[in-house]
């Protein structure tokens, strides 16, 4: 008796970019120096204690984000449903994108002042620490936005703002609100808030960040 044949096998997905593995989360960021990460850590120590059943955001995860992309091939996805875009010219458009979006990020670090502590998404269930923006921050989302809507326009999408607008990955990217997450699962303290208590937070530019 002849072996049965294995289910035709559909191969391993592939990255629609070389070092952009499939699931990748795409997103620019600012990362505090090491003392505002302490700081943080510290914040958010206390604050778990007040809210128990939390978790914690790791520490290599602490940032505040510029502008959020999403992830790369579930763009693709809804992009070639909506403009008919094939994966050659997405990824052509993909790189395009990150190499400008690494290129317009600053060399300097920004200086911003926490404002307090709020929660966030739809349901407000992520605590996180708001800062005041500068112009200087404004005027590079505004950049960074900009060259979104470009990408979004390479994909032949003809009205890359609204696109965007009603997009799940970036309905809020034309606003910038910045923050940083502590804890997921949040639901309110028990007692008083935690008291905040930080200096003006140090904060530097990264590239674009690739992430499981």
């Amino acid at each position: 008796m002849a072996p049965s044949l294995p289910d035709p096998d559909p191969g391993p997905r592939r990255p629609l970019l070389p070092g952009v593995p499939p699931g990748a989360r795409i997103y620019a960021q600012l990362k505090p120096d090491d003392a505002g990460l302490a700081e943080l850590l510290r914040l958010q120590s206390v604050a778990r204690e007040r809210a128990p059943g939390t978790r914690r955001v790791s520490a290599e995860r602490l940032h505040l984000t510029l502008i959020h992309f999403g992830r790369a091939d579930n763009a693709f996805s809804r992009l070639t449903v909506a403009t008919g875009v094939d994966a050659e010219a997405y990824g052509r458009a993909l790189s395009g994108y990150l190499h400008a979006t690494v290129g317009a990020l600053p060399k300097d670090a920004f200086l911003l002042e926490p404002r307090g502590l709020a929660g966030f998404g739809r349901d407000g269930s992520t605590l996180a620490v708001e800062y005041a923006t500068t112009s200087g921050l404004d005027s590079v989302h505004r950049t960074l936005y900009g060259l979104l809507l470009e990408f979004l326009s390479a994909c032949g999408v003809p009205d890359p703002a609204g696109y965007a607008a009603q997009d799940p990955a970036l309905g809020f990217a034309a606003r910038l609100h910045p923050h940083i997450s502590l804890l997921h699962g949040f639901h309110g303290f028990n007692g008083p808030p935690p008291l905040l208590d930080l200096g003006p937070a140090r904060l530097w530019a990264t590239p674009v960040l690739y992430r499981s």
